[in-house]
Formats: C-alpha cells, structure tokens, sequence
C-alpha cells in the first residue's frame, strides 16, 4: 500500500471584492500518494488552477486569502510554515509547471541560466555546477541539443521546446509532487503526445508524484491513476480512473463523460451539459451544480452535499447517488 505524500484537507480560498469577501475554493480534500497521478479536472473556472497555486502558497492576487485548511507533505502542515521556510518547499519539495509558460519564463535571461537559478539557490551549487545539471535535465526532458539550447532564449523556442524548458525547471531541484498546470494547452496533438509521455516516464524514473491539471478528460484517462471532478470552487467527486470513468456517481461527471469528443454516435450531436457555470459571485445555495442538473429536487437547492464515501476508492457530493444508481442513470452500465 502506497503511502500519502500530501495531504490536503478543508482547503478555503477567499477573495476581497468591493461587493464583499467570496469564497472561491470551498473545503476542498484530497490526498496523493507516492508515485501516483491524480488528474484534476472541471470545466474552465472551476478553481483547478487556483487549487494547486493555494497548495504553493501563490496565489495570483493579494486580494485573494487561503482562509483555512491543511496542507500536509510528509505529515507536516505547509500552511503554519513562514515565508522564508516555504520558499524553501517550493522547487525542492514541490515543483510547478504554470499554464502558459511563455508568460513564466524571463524573455532576457537565456533558458540555461533559469535553470541554474534554481539550483544554486536551493543546493548553494557553483554557476558551472548548475548549468552543467542545468543541460543535464534539459537532456533528461529530450531537448534537442540541449548544449546549444541552454544558451538561447525562451523566443526562440516553439511551444513543446518551451514546455519542456518549464518541466526542466520545475524538476531541477528533484521534487517529490509536481503539480503541472495544463501541461499541455495550445499544443499540437503530435508534442500533447510527446509531453504526456514525458511526465509518465518521470514518474517511472523518479519515484514522482504528480497533480496533473486539466479540463481534458481525454488526456485524463491516458495518464491518471485517480481524478477528481472540481465544479464551481467545490470537489463533486474523486475516484480511480476506472471507477470514474466507466461508473461516475454524479451527474456533473456523467456530463464531462459523455461530452467529450468521440463519445457521440454516428450522425447524433455531442451530447452538452446544458446551461453555463456560475461566476464567483452568483454561486447557487445547495449543490452549486443543481441548477444544470437534470436530477435535482427541492433539497439539492438548499443542502450543501459534503463528500460521501461510497467505498475505499470512491466519494461523491451528489446526495442523490442512490437513488440514480438504482434507476441506472448514474453508475457502472
């Protein structure tokens, strides 16, 4: 049995608005363990992104507060550690691949030089030591002459070549958690492919552990060992990717399921979930995805589900799971 290596439990991230404080991630739990990949996946402002930034502790707004919650790495609770001992988390325990990593890395410092950074910063390594690893990592993630690459800019690189400069940079330091944050958004399918093979042979190699971000269910299933479905700042459901996949146990994932591409029969329409999510501000009481649920009924509106544990490796926040399984909507076919 794996062991956990990160723990997150009731994780609350608030917003300062003029309207008010908003709570934009609310009492998100999960746990990961060593050597697994879990996908996190949901619809485009759902809170994935800032799920995994709330973990490092970076948040893209001053406005924005973590309110409560743990964040366990090897037992020990990140959230009580100071500044100064987190920065030392970041890059040498937990590692980050940012979504769009043309806007991450400096336009005016060659890729080499990025990558040595971290190095001597976390391991007081000499400049010639780090940019000697610096190329040796940048060959690890099959840069194409990664002696030659080392000195050029980010500009000069196409998208999977800056990509995989970013995982280089994230791994410098060896990590135990990576967490990649649409690792591989505005890419070809050819270098997705590349890329996606690439983190799997990192986990093989390294022992890693990895939070892989994404609204694609597809890519999901290729890479993950479990997943969870975030909706609206909330977890509606986490499973292994079998579970999931072949019997979800709430509506929202039977949705994502079966909207994704290729799931349609011949000359029928892509089936959609119907409706838009809710912004921030207009979050709905109850389960907040019941006003595009097909199955809800009056309590769904007003009870706020909490995450059930239908058995070892499922949980689920439909309060109605029962009853859909036993009318086969929801469940294993």
């Amino acid at each position: 049995m794996s062991a956990k290596i990160l723990e997150v439990r009731n994780l609350e991230v608030t917003i300062d608005t003029p309207s008010g404080v908003l709570t934009a991630i609310d009492s998100a739990s999960f746990d990961l363990d060593e050597g697994e990949i879990l996908g996190l996946v949901g619809e485009s402002g759902s809170g994935k992104t800032l799920t995994g930034r709330a973990i490092m502790r970076l948040l893209p707004s001053k406005r924005m507060a973590i309110r409560r919650g743990t964040v366990c790495v090897n037992g020990e609770d990140i959230m009580q550690f100071d500044e100064s001992r987190m920065r030392g988390i970041r890059g040498r325990t937990i590692g980050m691949i940012f979504q769009n990593p043309s806007s991450h890395l400096d336009p005016v410092m060659t890729i080499g030089k990025q990558i040595a950074e971290s190095i001597r910063f976390h391991e007081g390594r000499s400049s010639k030591e780090s940019l000697a690893r610096a190329v040796e990592l940048l060959r690890q993630v099959d840069m194409p002459d990664p002696n030659i690459r080392l000195n050029s800019f980010s500009h000069e690189f196409s998208g999977g070549m800056r990509q995989r400069a970013m995982i280089a940079m994230a791994l410098a330091c060896r990590p135990k958690i990576l967490i990649a944050d649409e690792p591989t958004t505005a890419l070809d399918v050819t270098v997705q492919a590349q890329i996606l093979r690439l983190l799997l042979d990192l986990r093989r190699r390294r022992g890693l552990s990895i939070i892989l971000v994404t609204h694609d269910l597809g890519i999901i299933a290729q890479t993950c060992d479990t997943i969870a479905v975030m909706y609206a700042g909330r977890l509606m459901e986490r499973a292994s990717k079998q579970d999931l996949l072949l019997g979800p146990l709430h509506p929202y994932t039977k949705g994502l399921i079966a909207s994704q591409p290729g799931m349609a029969k011949p000359r029928e329409q892509l089936p959609s979930i119907s409706g838009q999510p809710p912004s921030l501000a207009s979050f709905p009481a109850g389960c907040r995805f019941h006003p595009r649920c097909d199955y809800s009924e009056a309590a769904c509106r007003t009870a706020i589900p909490v995450l059930e544990q239908v058995n070892q490796s499922h949980q689920t926040a439909c309060r109605r799971w029962h009853d859909l399984v036993r009318q086969k909507i929801l469940g294993a076919a």
